[in-house]
């Protein structure tokens, strides 16, 4: 009888051991969580992943949590492919030809797509159509007369593929800001942010994913009165966002794993909140 009682004890042991490795948010062993971890893709995604990254390595301190510098959806995605990183950043899903050789994409959050400028914004509420005239050039200084400079994103660009896609008034002005010689053009999310930082009466896009974890000097502007943030866009009353999409590849290791799980604890959703993301629920 106590023999039999003996290796029942050793079975639920073992079986407890082996749901503790399979379940998420911190319940593989510590010694699981060793080596580097490379992250990288969309500027939009960085500043949230540098942030979810220092609360993972003060966890697992023996964990190297590499951010690369913007890679830009489409490099982050081809770098999962070649196996330069273990995580990649996505602003959109992943394209026909993308879904091969084992890589995958989940969307983990959306954040607001605004218009922002360094200046103050008190009083200043202008409506879509207004935006369109700026970018077409027809209305050209700010209500106390400063000109605006208008900050582009290329062609293929994100920004501009949203910009595009929020009227056909503002489809047809992106074409004559971006065919204009001597338009001003930021290639990635930081750089842009940059610019409009400097660049005395700048007005450009940007997401809170930047603004917020990256501390920038930016006002959001309204857009016919509705302030972008979390709640709005969560409620529907402001319809403009960027995805943020996690890319991964076929051979993950098991503290890319551990990192991606901790996203979904409560502590990592708490993050995403905090840095501007309404977090999109897991299918």
């Amino acid at each position: 009888m106590k023999f039999f009682k003996c290796v029942k004890m050793q079975v639920i042991i073992f079986a407890v051991i082996m749901l503790s490795l399979t379940l998420p948010g911190g319940y593989l062993y510590a010694e699981d969580y060793k080596g580097a971890i490379k992250i990288g893709g969309t500027g939009s995604g960085l500043g949230v992943m540098k942030e979810m990254a220092d609360a993972f390595q003060r966890k697992y301190p023996d964990v190297n949590i590499i951010i690369v510098p913007s890679l830009g959806s489409g490099g982050g995605i081809k770098a999962v492919f070649e196996g330069a990183i273990d995580i990649g950043l996505s602003g959109r899903p992943l394209k026909a030809d993308e879904e091969k050789g084992g890589i995958t994409a989940f969307e983990c959050a959306r954040t607001p797509f605004v218009f922002v400028t360094a200046r103050k914004t008190k009083g200043i509420n202008f409506t879509l159509q207004d935006f369109a005239k700026i970018y077409a050039g027809e209305i050209k200084n700010w209500p106390d007369g400063e000109p605006i400079r208008v900050v582009l994103r290329p062609e293929g660009d994100m920004d501009t593929i949203l910009l595009k896609g929020m009227s056909s008034e503002m489809d047809k002005a992106l074409k004559k800001a971006l065919a204009h010689e001597g338009a001003l053009l930021a290639t990635t999310d930081q750089d842009s942010a940059e610019s409009i930082e400097k660049i005395p009466g700048a007005l450009g896009t940007s997401s809170l994913s930047v603004i917020i974890p990256e501390k920038r000097r930016l006002n959001i502007l309204p857009i016919g009165g509705v302030t972008p943030g979390v709640k709005t866009l969560a409620d529907g009353a402001y319809p403009y966002y960027k995805n943020l999409f996690i890319v991964t590849g076929p051979k993950i290791s098991l503290a890319a794993k551990g990192f991606i799980d901790f996203i979904n604890t409560k502590e990592g959703r708490t993050i995403l909140r905090k840095t501007g993301h309404h977090i999109i629920e897991k299918k």
